[in-house]
């Protein structure tokens, strides 16, 4: 019994001419040239960058991240996570004091209570972004770190 499907595209072995390819219609206006194309207008700051002299914004940062003296999370913005852990740093330690790592862990275990954020956690933040140093398990705060904090 020869089969019939006819749902099925069965190509004619006869056939030497490839498939048809869709013809794609041509407009009377593609063959006018583009307009030129107009620049951007500047792009204006991110409210979360953190800027200096932005010192409202940053307070608004901390206020949402910082409750009670107490880290409640870290944020998941770079910009925002910049601003708290440089609250943090200046609000805990001084620019040039060495403190040993049991201090430092004192200092940071007090920010991270009932919050989601180890002191370790907060500790490395630290350090990766510039706001303490470490070398030989002595911790200083660089006294330039106050608008520091690239990571």
């Amino acid at each position: 019994m020869p089969n019939d499907r006819s749902d099925s595209p069965v190509e004619d072995p006869k056939s030497s001419q490839p498939p048809q390819q869709p013809q794609l219609s041509q407009s009377p206006q593609s063959s006018q040239p583009l307009p030129p194309l107009q620049p951007l207008p500047p792009r204006q700051p991110s409210p979360d960058t953190g800027a200096a002299g932005d010192d409202a914004r940053d307070g608004m940062i901390v206020r949402t991240f910082v409750r009670d003296g107490r880290l409640v999370r870290l944020p998941a913005r770079w910009t925002r996570k910049k601003v708290v852990l440089r609250h943090i740093a200046e609000q805990t330690f001084v620019p040039g004091v060495e403190y040993p790592e049991r201090t430092v862990d004192e200092k940071l275990r007090a920010w991270c209570e009932d919050g989601e954020v180890d002191h370790v956690t907060l500790r490395r933040h630290l350090v990766d972004f510039g706001h303490l140093r470490r070398s030989d398990g002595i911790y200083v705060r660089p006294a330039d770190s106050a608008r520091t904090g690239s990571a």
